[in-house]
C-alpha cells in the first residue's frame, strides 16, 4: 500500500458522501442524516487530514473539488432553511 492510500480512501469517501448529498430526491431529514454522517466522517479522520503531509497535484484538485461541493451544499442548506415548513412541505408533495 502506498503512502497515499488512505488519504485517496478518504478523499474517494468523501466524494462518494457529497455525491449522494447532491441528489435533490431526498427528504430533509435524509439530508440532515447524511451531512450529519459527512460531519462524523470527517471528524474521524481529522487525524489523517491535518497530517501536514505533501498532496500531489490529483490530490489537491479532489480536495478543491470537494470544497467547492461543500460550498454548494451550505448554499442549498441554506435556501431551504429559509423556505417556511409548509411550503417545503408542499414542495416534496408536488414531487411524488
Amino acid at each position: 500500500m502506498s503512502n497515499t492510500a488512505p488519504i485517496d480512501y478518504v478523499l474517494e469517501r468523501v466524494e462518494q458522501m457529497l455525491a449522494a448529498l447532491m441528489l435533490m430526491s431526498q427528504s430533509s431529514v435524509n439530508f440532515r442524516s447524511s451531512c450529519d454522517q459527512l460531519d462524523v466522517y470527517l471528524a474521524d479522520h481529522k487525524t489523517l487530514l491535518s497530517t501536514g503531509d505533501v498532496l500531489t497535484v490529483e490530490q489537491k484538485n479532489r480536495v478543491t473539488s470537494i470544497i467547492d461541493l461543500l460550498g454548494g451544499l451550505q448554499k442549498r442548506a441554506e435556501t431551504r432553511a429559509n423556505i417556511p415548513a409548509s411550503l417545503q412541505k408542499y414542495i416534496a408533495e408536488q414531487s411524488d
